[in-house]
């Protein structure tokens, strides 16, 4: 059976359940939205929000809570800000006192090299853990189960920031640029100082430390362009996909509907934004028995053009899988591949642990301009957007099912 010959009352049903979604997602952005960062306190209010929504459609739901580094971001780059600081100074104090010089330079050298492993976030889990949780609802099969669908979404939004992204990647580019000139300038230095190297103004070379110190500054600017403790709204980023799974579990209970042998299940991940922990959580607690049955996890990001949805998947069998759902959806799939989701969707997480897994979402190559900023708002929202998603996910359970 196909999703839409599941009742005669599938399009206006779907149609409903495409209202609820945008209606209530509309309704939490335009209240206090605004603590939504990875286990902030918007995030725990989405989450019992929707957990007492799911009840009414899952046979079960439940919370399970972890602990997230949810300010690794801002302290590993407080962190490159001292390193590079300390190095600095080092090498200045090499100019000043040559009878120490040699130590000074290899401290510099070991500061300079802890800032070159704490800008590939080697010291990223040194910031204060902090609750989060997932919401896990279930829609149990009509018989023995031995398929399961999971449809996941983000419970979090981006953490709100003082400067555009592509301003913050420049700075994080200097960064880096300015660490790999305190490691040349170091070595260099170290092999003046020991007579392994001469060159026209070697013995004046020491003294670029003075400028070099300019290049500290940049992580201290990254680390201050976030705010820990407050985010933008996020509504098409992350909340929409939110509703978007509950509405598709909105439709099988209204209906009274249940698949044959497959359950069919809504996981809510929280800090995304916290290095992808609530998605990692499920994984460790549910990856034994995910793997007692056959799984399929679909994930909903970024939602918010009915005519740029693309499908990221993982495998063959999962990519005839979906590419039936959009036919039988009559939903127009690009041939999108966006390097947002390749690189920051829940999806790595899940293809990492082995699972078959897919997203859909309305990215394209090019990011829209208010994406992770204060203009991610409301307004953003796109219903048939969510209708084709909720549309593409019933018809993906249903053909699993069928299998």
């Amino acid at each position: 059976m196909k999703a839409y010959e599941s009742s005669e009352r599938y399009e206006g049903k779907v149609r409903e359940c495409c209202n609820y979604a945008a209606r209530t997602a509309k309704n939490f952005a335009a209240g206090n939205n605004t603590k939504r960062q990875a286990c902030g306190d918007d995030e725990k209010r989405l989450a019992e929000t929707l957990k007492a929504d799911l009840g009414g459609f899952a046979d079960t739901v439940t919370e399970e809570h972890f602990t997230a580094d949810q300010a690794a971001y801002i302290l590993s780059n407080l962190l490159i800000f001292i390193f590079m600081l300390i190095s600095a100074a080092a090498g200045i104090c090499a100019c000043m006192f040559a009878e120490y010089a040699l130590w000074l330079l290899i401290g510099a050298a070991l500061f300079a090299f802890l800032a070159f492993l704490g800008f590939f976030g080697v010291f990223g889990g040194t910031s204060k853990n902090v609750e989060g949780q997932n919401i896990f609802a279930i829609r149990n099969a009509k018989e023995e189960v031995k398929k399961r669908v999971v449809i996941e979404a983000n419970l979090d939004a981006p953490f709100k920031r003082s400067c555009k992204p592509s301003t913050a990647r420049v700075f994080k580019l200097v960064t880096f640029i300015g660490i790999l000139l305190y490691l040349a300038f170091d070595i260099v230095s170290l092999l003046v100082n020991r007579g392994g190297i001469d060159f026209a103004m070697s013995d004046k070379f020491i003294f670029i430390s003075f400028p070099l110190v300019i290049f500290a500054i940049f992580p201290l600017i990254l680390s201050r362009s976030v705010s820990a403790n407050s985010s933008f709204p996020g509504v098409v980023d992350n909340l929409v996909g939110c509703y978007t799974a509950a509405g598709a579990l909105r439709y099988m209970s209204e209906m009274d509907l249940r698949l044959n042998n497959t359950e069919l299940c809504v996981l809510l991940t929280g800090a995304k934004n916290a290095n992808h922990t609530g998605a990692k959580t499920y994984c460790r607690l549910h990856n034994d028995s995910d793997k007692a049955v056959d799984t399929t996890i679909i994930s909903l990001d970024s939602l918010f053009n009915a005519e740029t949805i693309s499908v990221l998947t993982n495998g063959k069998k999962i990519t005839t899988v979906m590419a039936g759902a959009a036919t039988d959806a009559n939903v127009s799939i690009l041939e999108y591949q966006p390097k947002q989701i390749k690189k920051n969707g829940s999806m790595k997480i899940f293809k990492k642990n082995k699972y078959a897994c897919a997203t859909i979402t309305s990215l394209t190559d090019k990011v829209p301009a208010y994406y992770g900023t204060k203009a991610d708002d409301e307004t953003n929202i796109n219903v048939k957007a969510i209708e084709n998603a909720i549309k593409l996910c019933l018809e993906a359970a249903y053909a699993i099912d069928a299998e």
